[in-house]
């Protein structure tokens, strides 16, 4: 169990990873889709539009305090990040050759 300070201090943070990413999304996608449905059922036989965006929004504001803020739940997966490499400092990144620079030749001359 997350303490309250401790969670405080994730949704401080920010930090959600890709799976919980993808699963906030998806949240969203399906429940304002349901809602959009159902809204649309419900305000078909009241014969009232009003109904229908009540469900659907309703459903963004559930969704928007759900899934905006990072909570813990998005953040099971978290990414472990590599450790830069170390180089030399006389090891300078080489610039790469480009395809005219190979036809050129080694002489920097074109060939007829």
């Amino acid at each position: 169990m997350v303490g309250f300070f401790e969670l405080i201090n994730m949704l401080k943070a920010g930090s959600m990873d890709f799976v919980g990413q993808k699963k906030s999304f998806d949240m969203q996608f399906y429940v304002i889709w349901v809602a959009g449905v159902i809204g649309y059922v419900h305000g078909f036989f009241a014969q009232k539009f009003l109904y229908t965006f009540q469900w659907v929004f309703g459903a963004t504001l559930l969704v928007t305090l759900c899934c905006l803020p990072p909570w813990p739940v998005w953040n099971q997966n978290p990414v472990e990040w590599l450790d830069p490499k170390e180089r030399d400092e006389d090891e300078a990144p080489k610039p790469k050759e480009t395809k005219e620079a190979k036809k050129t030749g080694a002489k920097g001359k074109k060939k007829h």
